[in-house]
């Protein structure tokens, strides 16, 4: 009855709204976050879930075109596309809330203390690491039921596309904590867990579009690749001065 496919949705739109929380968190009403959740999950969020899993101009069941057949509209030179594959939201979702979260971030300016005078950052480190590991452990295990779940189906095949999901799901989050440590040594000057549990959650949005499809060795140099992005990400901000409490 279309019961499942709501709650699957509803699960994918609370997700979209809650990244914004961390990139505005210590200095937004909380009256204001409500406001931007309503707004988010009831107006944004579906126009771009249509356009990426819908009938929209990237998603595979496009308008048709003047013959007549459904293709979308960035499909190059081939004669049949897919068009966006984005198997678990890596764009649809995550992007959605990333681009949502640094608009607020800088609407809603930086923490009071986080830059100086001239304009270089002023450390604020986490309060707790104990609690940012468990919650990255959390979302971690979560990651498999949006990713797993993605599959839509258990019957004819598709539990063997859901196991082969896991594994690079897992690939990628580890290789990208693992490359993450490595660059903080390098960089840092130091083993920063901040650092690595960001190169997790890093890893693990940069497999979920491609974690049906691509191979267990593909998903350990997105990892490799995601912790990069996301290092090169967090140093262009507090360029910018655009502060990100927890810099995911």
């Amino acid at each position: 009855d279309g019961f499942e496919m709501w709650f699957f949705q509803w699960a994918f739109a609370g997700t979209a709204a809650t990244i914004v929380s961390g990139s505005v968190a210590e200095r937004t009403k909380f009256e204001a976050y409500l406001m931007y959740s309503a707004v988010c999950s009831v107006l944004i969020y579906p126009v771009v879930v249509h356009w990426g899993w819908g009938n929209g101009w990237l998603a595979k069941n496009a308008m048709p075109d003047d013959a007549g057949a459904f293709s979308p509209l960035l499909r190059g030179n081939q004669e049949e596309s897919n068009g966006l594959l984005d198997f678990g939201g890596s764009g649809v979702v995550h992007m959605l809330g990333g681009f949502s979260g640094l608009t607020g971030a800088i609407l809603v300016g930086p923490r009071l203390g986080r830059f100086d005078m001239d304009g270089k950052p002023v450390a604020m480190p986490g309060h707790n690491t104990t609690m940012m590991a468990l919650g990255t452990a959390i979302l971690w295990f979560g990651w498999y039921g949006f990713n797993c779940g993605s599959t839509l189906a258990i019957s004819n095949g598709a539990a063997l596309v859901a196991g082969k999901v896991a594994v690079t799901t897992t690939i990628s989050g580890a290789s990208g904590c693992l490359m993450a440590t490595v660059i903080g040594r390098i960089f840092e000057k130091t083993f920063d867990i901040g650092l690595a549990l960001n190169g997790i959650l890093a890893a693990l949005v940069g497999i979920t579009a491609g974690c049906a499809v691509v191979e267990p060795w593909s998903a350990c140099l997105i990892g490799v690749a995601a912790a990069w992005i996301y290092y090169g990400a967090h140093c262009m901000l507090l360029r910018l001065q655009i502060d990100d409490p927890l810099d995911a």
